[in-house]
This record gives structure tokens, sequence and C-alpha cells, in this order.
């Protein structure tokens, strides 16, 4: 299962990840891209595709059976 949300809540997140209840949670709102494996959930950050903010135009590409994530420089 993945949950999506935006917002950057590190209590929130710690929350949904530590749960079990989905495997990868994508969450946005920093803009920085992110994957990181902090417990058995995913948690990934796409950061943003205009890079107007951080000045690194990112998407990111989950295959969701294999939980892979490749993080693409735009």
């Amino acid at each position: 299962t993945i949950g999506l949300l935006h917002g950057d809540d590190r209590e929130l997140l710690q929350a949904l990840a530590g749960r079990k209840a989905f495997d990868v949670v994508v969450h946005g709102h920093t803009h920085q891209a992110v994957v990181r494996t902090p417990g058995p959930t995913l948690v990934v950050n796409p950061g943003e595709t205009c890079g107007y903010l951080t000045g690194r135009p990112t998407v990111a590409v989950l295959d969701t059976v294999s939980r892979n994530v490749e993080l693409i420089d735009l």
C-alpha cells in the first residue's frame, strides 16, 4: 500500500512509516528529493520538477513490485 501526503511533519512521517500500515509513503512540501528507509517503510520525496526552489529539478519513478525508486534529474 502507498500513503500520500503533502507535508513534512516528521512526527507524522515517522508514525506512518513505523506503523507498517504502508509499504511506501510519498510526501512533498520541502521540494528536497529524498529516498530513505527508516524502517520497513520506504519514504520518498520526489523533489520538484521546476527546480525553482532547490536548483535541482527532479522526479521519482517507483517500481511498486520491487519498491525500487529512481530519482531522475531533469
